[in-house]
């Protein structure tokens, strides 16, 4: 356990200041916005199960009343939306573990780049799920496993960066130490 603060926070340093210690203003944004990712993805996966809610932000956003009653066509825009908002999420996350793993410059043996993210995902799922057991005084299983769906992703993220993204995460010449 105390291996893996360690490196997470040299990993979180690195991200954040470059080697001659000069503060990265886009390090913060980086870090601040994989984490970011991890809470919002739970929630833009249970949109899937509830096209209606995109209709409804979308009326709030443009000032128009809120629809009580959908048409198909509604909710299948309201669906394909969400879909691609989860695709865009996705994206996003994928670069920001890549760009974490190649400014932390960490190694491990057996792994392209330490420490793993999904421990920090789970928190937030964690966080997330407690919320709402206080706030509701219901468990719902189904919500709880979307809650820990941003484990998945953190981990998804991880192993295309080690397994596919060797190359560009650590360069060409590192290709040789890793199995």
């Amino acid at each position: 356990m105390d291996r893996y603060v360690a490196e997470l926070l040299v990993g979180f340093y690195r991200n954040l200041y470059d080697d001659t210690g000069r503060w990265r203003p886009v390090g913060w944004l980086l870090v601040f916005g994989v984490a970011l990712g991890w809470c919002l993805f739970p929630l833009f996966l249970a949109t899937l199960a509830h096209p209606s809610d995109v209709i409804r932000l979308m009326a709030k956003l443009q000032g128009l009343p809120k629809p009580h009653q959908f048409t198909s066509h509604q909710l299948a825009s309201g669906f394909v939306q969400a879909v691609f908002a989860l695709i865009v999420l996705i994206v996003f996350q994928l670069v920001g573990t890549v760009m974490f793993y190649r400014r932390a410059r960490l190694f491990n043996v057996g792994a392209v780049a330490a420490p793993v993210l999904w421990p920090l995902a789970a928190l937030t799922g964690i966080l997330g799920n407690a919320a709402w057991l206080v706030g509701t005084a219901q468990f719902d299983l189904i919500g709880c496993l979307i809650g820990f769906s941003s484990v998945v992703l953190a981990e998804v993220c991880e192993s295309v960066t080690n397994r596919l993204g060797r190359d560009f995460v650590f360069g060409p010449a590192l290709t040789g130490q890793h199995s």
